[in-house]
This record gives C-alpha cells, structure tokens and sequence, in this order.
C-alpha cells in the first residue's frame, strides 16, 4: 500500500521553491483501538450537515468526518438534540433492528442504539486500508494522462508515523516529494 507508490526522494526537488503550495498527511496511530474512541457524548451545534436517516422516533444526522448527531424526533415540528456519537472517519450510517452501522476509515462498526443515548460498540468489520488519494488526483499514483508538468507537491510519507486517514493544504518549505 504505502510502499507502492510512485513517489520516492528525488534529486529535482533542489529546483523547487523555498514555499510552495502543497499537502501534509494526517496519520492516525495504527495500534490504538478505533472502537475506544466511539462514544456517545453531549449534543453538540450541526457545523456541516452530512447524511440524513430516520429511525423510529430518532433522527440521525451525519457530520462527515466526525459522527453522527440524534435527534429525538417525537415532535417532526421541532426535534430535540439527544446526543451526538463520536465515529471517526464517518462518512455514511444504516439501521436496522436498533443497530446503527456506520463506516470508519477502518472498516465498518456496529453500534446497539437501543438505548440512546447510551450506546454499546457491538463489532467492528477492519476492511483494506488504502492510501488516500491527493486532492485532485483519482488515485495515490495520479490521473491516467495528466500533464507531466502538473506537480502537487506533498510532505514526503513516513510509514512508521502510522496511516495517511487525509491530507491538508498547507505551505510547505522544500518538499522532496510530489506527483
């Protein structure tokens, strides 16, 4: 995965400019325990609005990236924040028989909501880990037919940091890598 890309330390980086335009990877530490850090917690203020599911008298409002805000929906008019489950890297959620599945950068866990706002973290699926892509680019190794002249720029890997989750714009001093 991470060994495969096509990007290694390069001799041509002297030619960059002191600062440039580029991305820096978020890691997240591969030996902590993804299930530790989901939880049911206060409500808290909807920053962006993500996917949107209705279950029973609860409403449930992604926000991507972060987790999942419920609603108690008893009264469609005016619905009442509940809790909000912390889930990093969620981006999607599904329920069925008071089980709320949702996706993980990681794979996908099963949460037992029946007795919101308490939850319990019942399984979790690990699926294949892969290397985001760069903004802009389809794939870690680059669009098929982009222009050899259009460089990103990116902080070069460093595998022993842990996996790349995202990456960030950012202004970097003399990257070594890009694409």
């Amino acid at each position: 995965m991470v060994f495969g890309i096509s990007c290694i330390y390069r001799d041509d980086y002297k030619n960059v400019p002191d600062k440039v335009f580029g991305y820096r990877p978020v890691y997240f530490d591969s030996s902590v325990d993804i299930n530790t850090l989901i939880y049911s917690t206060t409500a808290r203020p909807v920053k962006t609005s993500g996917k949107i599911y209705l279950f029973q008298k609860y409403l449930f409002v992604g926000e991507p990236g972060e987790g999942v805000h419920v609603f108690d929906n008893s009264n469609p008019n005016m619905p009442a924040m509940l809790c909000f489950i912390n889930i990093p890297y969620n981006y999607d959620i599904a329920v069925k028989d008071s089980i709320l599945y949702a996706d993980t950068y990681f794979g996908i866990v099963a949460i037992n909501i029946a007795h919101l706002p308490d939850i319990k973290v019942l399984q979790h699926i690990r699926g294949s880990v892969e290397t985001p892509p760069l903004p802009g680019r389809r794939s870690f190794t680059g669009w098929a037919g982009q222009s050899s002249s259009s460089k990103i720029y990116f902080e070069c890997i460093e595998p022993n940091k842990g996996i790349i989750v995202s990456w960030l714009p950012d202004t970097l001093i003399k990257p070594k890598c890009y694409q």
